[in-house]
């Protein structure tokens, strides 16, 4: 059994043939609030979405995986909303096979239109995208197994066709040596190239969440909590690390897991960049010292949320805010009773109405909630998913709409087995 995780979220993906039939299953039948859109069952194997973005009403784009639990390549599963309905995606063979051999689990999806869309596999730093018609499969700069040079992507923007960002970390190993740094590439229309962007005092680190004002105002989180997984594997046996990030797709993950285990030992740092000043640490710094902040969003009016978690009294963390209002940085836990489970906010969306959408996960049991800010309050909502456990890992907002689409995995008839889930709060967009 494997569990794939995105941070602190994982849905568990295991060999057992599903008894629901080829296709789609029909959605619950909720017409308001968080409700099922549609699920995706395919016979013996398990389906999942981990990334979704949007860039109008008629244009949605959803990547995931369809595999077994034995499986030491990850097919591909990508589905486009067209305004009627979830189309499934047909890859080019060739493309297909590549990169299901470098075991995209964990996705970041941007798009700008129909016509320009990105896939990037967290992982592993290479990316599939769509111009105009044709699909392409590329690999972002400064990552390379061979030469003991491994990327893990945390957050990407897409403004356009022609200017595009990933950030993360990148980790080398040399023999027993092992060094961790921030990472940042940029795509102008021609090429991606690294960009420079100032490290932690401490060294180290990496880039987690990233929040954009604007194409020319950029925040991001840089902070030690960012020492990977894989930076922990490669610690304790390098030569175990570039293998399992080359081949094995449960060391991956399990890679993958490990970090975020414990709260930062240093506070993380806020970076800002502008247009004409490049990356530079913001002028004012929330105070988060210990925590650790993981997802980010901002609102239409440019306020920038970042949402994470903090150590609290009872020897656990609880999920928190901060907000940048254009003025100063407010800091703030989610309501509830501290308690010893390690809890955290895992993405976030503005609901499109000056509210927003935030999903936490209980890493100790694995349950997940959906919360919504409307004015200064935030309260939990139960969506309507239906009796099964559920996982969202990614959501989106449809621009100039109040419609936010999720995507993630419900179980499937037995508890080893899971569908891909497409949700939706807010009318259906057409």
């Amino acid at each position: 059994m494997i569990k794939l995780a995105s941070r602190r979220a994982a849905i568990v993906l295991a060999g057992s043939a599903l008894t629901l039939a080829v296709g789609m299953v029909p959605a619950q039948a909720a017409t308001t609030g968080w409700r099922t859109d549609a699920t995706f069952a395919v016979r013996g194997k398990v389906t999942i979405f981990t990334g979704v973005g949007a860039s109008s009403s008629s244009d949605a784009w959803a990547a995931g995986v369809s595999a077994k639990a034995t499986a030491t390549s990850l097919p591909p599963v990508i589905r486009h909303w067209g305004g009627k309905t979830w189309r499934l995606v047909t890859l080019p063979a060739k493309i297909a096979k590549r990169w299901a051999s470098q075991t995209p689990v964990l996705t970041f999806v941007g798009v700008s239109s129909a016509r320009s869309v990105w896939v990037f596999n967290r992982l592993q730093g290479s990316y599939l995208r769509l111009d105009g018609s044709r699909w392409s499969l590329g690999q972002l700069p400064g990552g390379s197994a061979k030469s003991g040079a491994l990327l893990e992507i945390d957050a990407v923007k897409v403004f356009s066709g022609t200017n595009a960002w990933a950030f993360g970390e990148r980790t080398t190993i040399s023999g027993t040596q092992v060094v961790s740094a921030p990472y940042a590439a940029h795509y102008n229309g021609s090429k991606w190239a690294m960009v420079t962007v100032p490290g932690l005092p401490s060294g180290g680190g990496a880039i987690t969440a990233v929040a954009a004002v604007s194409a020319n105002d950029i925040w991001a989180v840089e902070s030690d909590q960012g020492t990977s997984g894989l930076l922990a594997l490669a610690a304790s046996n390098p030569a175990v690390a570039k293998s399992a990030v080359a081949a094995s797709p449960a060391a991956r993950l399990a890679a993958a897991r490990l970090r975020a285990a414990a709260p930062a030992a240093v506070a993380p740092v806020l970076l800002q960049w502008t247009s004409s000043g490049g990356w530079q640490d913001a002028a004012q710094q929330p105070f988060v010292a210990g925590d650790q902040l993981t997802s980010s969003v901002t609102e239409p009016n440019g306020d920038v949320w970042f949402g994470g978690s903090a150590s609290n009294s009872a020897n656990g963390t609880s999920p928190l805010t901060a907000r940048w209002n254009g003025t100063s940085w407010s800091v703030s836990d989610l309501p509830g009773t501290a308690s010893s489970a390690d809890m955290q906010v895992t993405a976030m969306a503005p609901d499109g109405t000056g509210g927003i959408w935030a999903l936490t996960l209980n890493s100790s049991t694995g349950a997940e909630r959906i919360w919504h800010l409307h004015g200064t309050t935030w309260s939990q909502v139960k969506p309507a998913f239906g009796k099964h456990r559920w996982e969202l890992f990614g959501l989106a907002l449809v621009p100039r709409t109040h419609s936010v689409w999720g995507v993630g995995a419900v179980q499937g008839s037995t508890k080893s087995s899971a569908n891909a889930l497409i949700a939706i709060d807010g009318r259906l967009p057409r």
